[in-house]
């Protein structure tokens, strides 16, 4: 009974999952869907930060498309750097051609129809399931990483290297524009958003999230790196109450947990506030 809720609960996700790796177009866009879905939603980001900061139409174009990339391919190029890997960027022209076309795509939609960057409150709510499963395929794959042959195995069989790189995965691009103010004219370095007085658990949601899922995907799927620490104690009580997962499964299972927070932090941001003021009007 209770590997049939599972399986109905995790259905939905392991398919919007799955639909996420496909290409868009074999032949004339090859490229995941689920990077086509972030390079979207980055560039809507970056574009609505550089107009916050009023910074928008002073920003020359290589400024402009290298921040953007920056804020894109942060997580993975810091990743690779750590584990020693070579980026795919700096060998392959793909990346390139797929975010960049998505970026131009939605700098002239956004031309067209600038007030759909006056609709943050909207775009969240709507997108913050698809937002939360891209992010669940983007730390997967960073951890994923640590599977290769060329990575130390010192690094492949830590947890603590799990928990690191799904932070990473997960947060890396926002964290480093942000550091580096790359939507704005004048870039400088700054402290960590995660680091600032004043940033409470929904605003780091993005960097222990992050790490949550590496945690909750490695553990359901009973991988071996996290034997000495958690599974030791626990895969017997996981296996007894059938929760031991597949690789799909988990990922699913994993970005259940993630959706759940990202709603969290849309209530929190856009509606906690606005009932809270209503309450003190009343």
């Amino acid at each position: 009974m209770l590997s049939t809720l599972i399986a109905i609960t995790l259905w939905p996700f392991a398919d919007f999952l799955y639909y996420l790796s496909i290409p868009v177009h074999p032949t004339w866009f090859p490229y995941p869907v689920a990077t086509v879905l972030h390079a979207g939603r980055i560039s809507l980001a970056f574009q609505a930060n550089a107009r916050r900061v009023g910074a928008f139409d002073r920003l020359t174009w290589s400024a402009y498309i290298t921040g953007f990339l920056i804020m894109c391919w942060g997580g993975g190029l810091i990743s690779h750097a750590l584990l020693a890997l070579p980026p795919p960027q700096l060998y392959s022209f793909g990346p390139y051609i797929n975010y960049l076309t998505i970026h131009l795509c939605f700098t002239a939609l956004t031309h067209m129809f600038p007030s759909i960057l006056n609709h943050n409150k909207a775009l969240d709510t709507l997108l913050f399931p698809v937002d939360a499963l891209v992010r669940t395929k983007a730390i997967i794959g960073t951890i994923s990483l640590l599977g290769l042959p060329e990575v130390d195995p010192v690094l492949a069989e830590s947890p603590l290297a799990h928990l690191i790189l799904g932070a990473i995965g997960s947060s890396g691009g926002g964290v480093m524009a942000a550091t580096l103010s790359t939507w704005t004219t004048q870039w400088s370095f700054s402290t960590p958003i995660f680091l600032r007085p004043g940033v409470g658990w929904i605003d780091t949601i993005d960097v222990w999230g992050g790490a949550l899922v590496a945690a909750v995907y490695s553990i359901f799927s009973l991988q071996s790196t996290f034997y000495p620490v958690f599974i030791t104690s626990l895969d017997q009580q996981v296996i007894n109450l059938k929760l031991a997962l597949s690789f799909i499964d988990a990922q699913a299972f994993s970005g259940l947990i993630l959706t759940i927070l990202f709603g969290i932090r849309v209530y929190q941001i856009h509606y906690m506030s606005k009932v809270a003021v209503e309450t003190k009007i009343q």
